[in-house]
């Protein structure tokens, strides 16, 4: 039992685990706020069984808004759901920003000491951006600032950046009792980097609460959504398993067009993956 939460404003270093406060400077976070408001993240389906399911009112709707970078590891098409199964369901999708760039290089010799094996390498290539907040319209807002227990499938360890309010990460094992093993109040302008066999295997991590606040200010970037906190989580995919939108199979294709469609509106980069 971990007891109350840690308040995340002290350095944190387990094996498997770092927690780093402050990691990124207030310029650094200043850019990473204005990109994330520059983006047009969507919300995307999860469907029980992606081989079979067609229609996107038969699947759960994700808990937040989301945008991918590197690669679009496709919720509906249910990446990493099964291990034998991770082909055809990721679109190559835009490059990291420079201001992730500088943060991730200054976290190379941290990384190398999470993982130092030559199937992932020390720089992740694709990373899920996570919008937090609620939906506002008739009636009260809907919150949505929460991220479900899960484990990461992709290889080498797992790098978070924490912008905005105070998010409370926890760590369970869902075969034990549900109270968390660790829990920490991840702050704005942290880094949480986890690896191994106790927190990337054994343990599932998710995100139960978000404070509220007013500083750093958020502007989001979708209408009827007040955002509060953005997390990006940064992985590795095999370079093998990244396609091209043509080059993804027909059936996948058919699933993600309305997504893809969605985000090319805004972005040159799926406009030309859709052309």
């Amino acid at each position: 039992m971990s007891g109350e939460p840690q308040d995340g404003r002290t350095a944190v270093s387990r094996g498997g685990f770092s927690y780093l406060p402050r990691f990124m400077s207030a310029e650094e976070g200043e850019a990473l706020i204005a990109y994330f408001e520059s983006l047009t993240p969507i919300w995307e389906r999860r469907h029980a069984n992606s081989e079979h399911s067609r229609d996107g009112a038969r699947g759960r709707r994700l808990t937040r808004p989301v945008y991918w970078l590197g690669a679009w590891q496709f919720a509906c098409l249910g990446y990493y759901a099964e291990p034998d199964h991770r082909e055809g369901r990721c679109l190559r999708a835009e490059a990291f920003p420079a201001a992730m760039r500088t943060v991730l290089e200054r976290l190379r010799p941290l990384l190398a000491d999470h993982d130092s094996s030559e199937v992932s390498g020390p720089i992740p290539n694709t990373c899920l951006i996570n919008y937090y907040g609620a939906e506002i319209g008739e009636g009260p807002p809907r919150d949505q600032a929460r991220l479900r227990m899960h484990r990461d499938g992709e290889p080498g360890p797992v790098i978070m950046f924490c912008v905005g309010q105070p998010g409370l990460l926890e760590f369970v094992d869902p075969t034990r009792e549900r109270a968390p093993e660790l829990s920490i109040w991840t702050r704005h302008r942290s880094v949480v980097v986890f690896s191994g066999p106790e927190y990337k295997d054994r343990l599932y991590h998710r995100i139960t609460r978000v404070r509220y606040g007013a500083e750093p200010a958020l502007k989001s970037p979708l209408e009827g959504f007040s955002l509060r906190r953005v997390s990006v989580s940064f992985r590795h995919v095999p370079e093998p398993l990244i396609s091209d939108f043509d080059g993804l199979p027909s059936a996948a294709q058919e699933l993600v067009r309305p997504y893809v469609e969605q985000l090319a509106a805004a972005s040159e980069h799926f406009a030309r993956q859709l052309g």
